[in-house]
């Protein structure tokens, strides 16, 4: 862990905090099974629970759709009586549940341990970022948030892979290693440090404290620039090769390689963001690299040749490595530790809903216009919000006191 740390920028850490760090990396890895790695044993599901192919858009439905009602009631959970038994009680939750789905005897059972999987998911997916910052403090949280980025990439590139191969032997084989993230979930009890604030008042006196908490500046610019970054991301990336299809000719399979540029870019800044962080401010660093995913995306239409649009795509990467990190450090930092859980799961809240948007609204616009020109209005999008954003700073506010809870 010392030479990744030192690689990533977080310089020399004490063997507890060290320790720490390992386990909430791992579950955040652990947890991003949930999302893509069953996908490629989809398809095999189909024949032995005799349901058709548009059935299987449930197992992704009943996940996600907990973290809608849940997300900001686990990060209350998590600021009033603590993270340590969110997360350990979640990554075993979503463990269990998860090796489940391989004996369900019908594909209603599968979907009832599939929507409870969905439960510890939420339940923990917003610790990981707020444990980061609750450990690591300044430049070396915003390296420690950069490297949680960068193994998410990692993980979105080779878990899929992995997830086909065991689902060539059986559909259900890919779902009996979700069990690995119990013993995890039992580790934390025993080593994961209770890192919360203490809370001095009622539940009604802390939501309208977090309440009057995300008006600050910083924060509305962390809440905007989550939505933005999922708004320009599932608009962009989920019609991206469509676009590459239709107007380039090409197969879906060159198509799906060329997203191996965004995750090159993604993972080179991502693991350099602590020092491209260093003595600079975060909300600025957060404005250029939206500027510099505004201009990719408008450029996207205009390349001649896929190569071409290829290094488009890295550039685009190369920002949201930097916006990814960036944002949640300016949460975590700009939150007071008593309120971090809730700031994070409200922000969590409004990602979900800017997923559910922007796809929405790029299907109604694809029926008067084409994908060249959408893409380059989102890279407006992108301009203009920066802009936007930047009004929400007055001048000399770089950070925030962190009021109490009474």
């Amino acid at each position: 862990m010392s030479a990744i740390a030192g690689f990533f920028g977080l310089g020399m850490l004490a063997p507890e905090k060290r320790r720490s760090l390992s386990l909430v990396y791992a579950a955040s890895l652990a947890l991003m099974m949930g999302v893509n790695f069953i996908q490629p044993a989809l398809p095999a599901m189909t024949e032995p629970f005799g349901i058709s192919d548009s059935a299987l858009a449930l197992v992704m439905t009943v996940f996600t759709a907990p973290a809608i009602v849940l997300s900001p009631i686990f990060g209350v959970i998590a600021d009033m009586y603590g993270r340590r038994l969110l997360l350990g009680g979640g990554l075993i939750l979503f463990g269990i549940s998860g090796a489940a789905m391989a004996l369900a005897t019908s594909f209603t059972w599968l979907l009832v341990f599939r929507a409870i999987q969905g439960i510890g998911f939420s339940a923990v997916i917003p610790l990981t970022i707020v444990l980061i910052g609750d450990l690591l403090d300044g430049d070396e949280e915003i390296a420690g948030q950069g490297l949680k980025v960068f193994l998410d990439r990692v993980g979105y590139m080779i878990l899929p892979p992995l997830g086909g191969l065991l689902a060539a032997f059986a559909w259900y084989w890919p779902f009996t290693l979700y069990i690995i993230t119990v013993p995890l979930g039992f580790m934390t009890f025993f080593w994961m440090p209770e890192t919360k604030g203490t809370v001095t008042s009622g539940t009604r006196a802390y939501l309208g404290e977090m309440l009057k908490l995300t008006r600050h500046p910083r924060l509305l610019v962390a809440f905007s620039a989550g939505f933005l970054r999922f708004f320009l991301d599932y608009g962009f990336l989920t019609y991206f090769p469509l676009f590459l299809v239709r107007t380039h000719g090409i197969s879906t399979a060159t198509a799906g390689f060329l997203y191996v540029f965004f995750s090159a870019g993604a993972m080179i800044t991502s693991s350099q963001a602590g020092r491209v962080a260093a003595g600079r401010d975060k909300a600025q660093v957060l404005f250029v690299a939206f500027l510099v995913s505004g201009i990719a995306l408008v450029a996207v239409p205009f390349m001649p040749g896929v190569w071409l649009i290829g290094g488009v795509l890295f550039f685009y990467g190369i920002a949201n490595g930097v916006i990814s990190p960036m944002q949640k450090s300016l949460l975590t930092q700009n939150a007071p530790l008593e309120m971090r859980g809730g700031i994070v799961s409200f922000d969590r809240l409004i990602q979900q809903a800017s997923k559910t948007i922007s796809t929405s609204v790029v299907g109604l616009l694809l029926v008067t216009a084409e994908l060249p020109t959408i893409f380059w209005m989102l890279g407006l999008l992108s301009l203009v919000s920066v802009a936007l954003m930047a009004l929400l700073l007055p001048s000399g506010k770089s950070a925030l006191a962190s009021p109490s809870v009474s």
